[in-house]
């Protein structure tokens, strides 16, 4: 998320624009957010960049923000509920990365580990989409901190391999992988300095990085351009680059694992 910021940064300053960061006293509480934007919309705010924690519960509010002011979404699209414009990420990544570490008819294991309808489950859907298609067995895991639960799940399904869909499940289990050298094929989301390290000692197999300063620039370009009325052509889908331990340190993947802080 500070990677993100300094992009929404960046380009408000190119832009000439005033931003405000406002976050959720409770972690992904989308009645927190739904709140916020009311408030926010009500104050006359310009523009106003959203990450969607749960679609459901913010449908009302962004249905109501989207006629009184210029609405984004970032990672989750709510353009149908009246969003003026959404910065996505390309969703198939992941899957096709498991694929070609898991044999046909071989199982992979998703963790769902953020709760809601949004942009992650979205990612995870995709890639059990994606997986399905190309012939391998999926099974949904809801991730919790039980750690002794997942093991057991690990025993019974024995599955080629893991992908977590953000940084914080996937931090937690290549933890796990530390320990258990039968541990599967692990794959994930996020560029975090624990997750980079995992990378590098080959307890994940493979990530898929994405340029979230992009993301951020792109967003705030967007909103300024529907607060100004002009036409936003920018690319509406940020793409993942897969970064395993052999290519972590090519140029462009070091910006994504290692950005300048």
């Amino acid at each position: 998320v500070s990677t993100m910021r300094r992009g929404m940064e960046q380009a408000a300053v190119g832009l000439n624009l005033e931003l405000r960061f406002l976050t959720p006293t409770a972690d992904n509480s989308a009645a927190e957010q739904a709140h916020l934007l009311e408030r926010e919309t009500a104050g006359g705010t310009q523009a106003i960049l959203l990450l969607p924690a749960d679609r459901g519960v913010l449908g009302e509010a962004v249905s109501a923000a989207a006629g009184r002011t210029a609405l984004v979404t970032v990672e989750t699209d709510m353009t149908e509920w009246g969003a003026g414009a959404a910065v996505t990420m390309d969703h198939q990544a992941l899957g096709e990365a498991a694929c070609n570490g898991v044999p046909t008819g071989g199982t992979v294991l998703l963790l769902d580990s953020l709760p809601g309808d949004n942009g992650i489950r979205e990612r995870m859907l995709a890639a059990r989409e994606t997986m399905e298609r190309a012939g391998r067995q999926v099974r949904i895991y809801q991730w919790s901190a039980d750690t002794a639960s997942f093991t057991d799940i690990l025993r019974i399904e024995r599955p080629g391999a893991v992908i977590a869909f953000e940084a914080a499940a996937l931090e937690e289990a290549a933890e796990l992988a530390q320990n258990d050298e039968s541990f599967p094929l692990l794959y994930g989301c996020g560029s975090t300095p624990a997750i980079a390290a995992a990378l590098e000692k080959g307890r994940v197999t493979a990530i898929a990085a994405l340029n979230v300063f992009s993301a951020g620039y792109l967003a705030v370009e967007a909103a300024a351009a529907l607060a100004r009325h002009e036409d936003w052509t920018g690319a509406p889908t940020v793409a993942f680059s897969i970064v395993r331990q052999e290519n972590m340190y090519d140029n462009d993947n070091q910006k994504l694992l290692f950005p300048v802080t």
